[in-house]
């Protein structure tokens, strides 16, 4: 009993130790980058396009 626990158990486990495809995620948020970008330009203020264009610099990176 206490082997299908622990064989049950790790089947669970192991399906949480794959994370989401690199591409994947840089695909989908593509659009969403530019438009934050675009937003940040057009009403953000000092601090937030600072920040925004830190974000985006960094992920863009990560998406190459």
């Amino acid at each position: 009993m206490r082997m299908c626990l622990a064989a049950v158990l790790m089947t669970t486990l192991a399906g949480c130790a794959t994370g989401r495809s690199g591409e994947a995620v840089c695909d989908g948020t593509e659009a969403s980058r530019t438009a934050l970008a675009a937003a940040l330009v057009a009403d953000g203020g000092p601090q937030s396009r600072a920040a925004g264009r830190d974000l985006i610099a960094q992920i863009d990176v990560g998406c190459r």
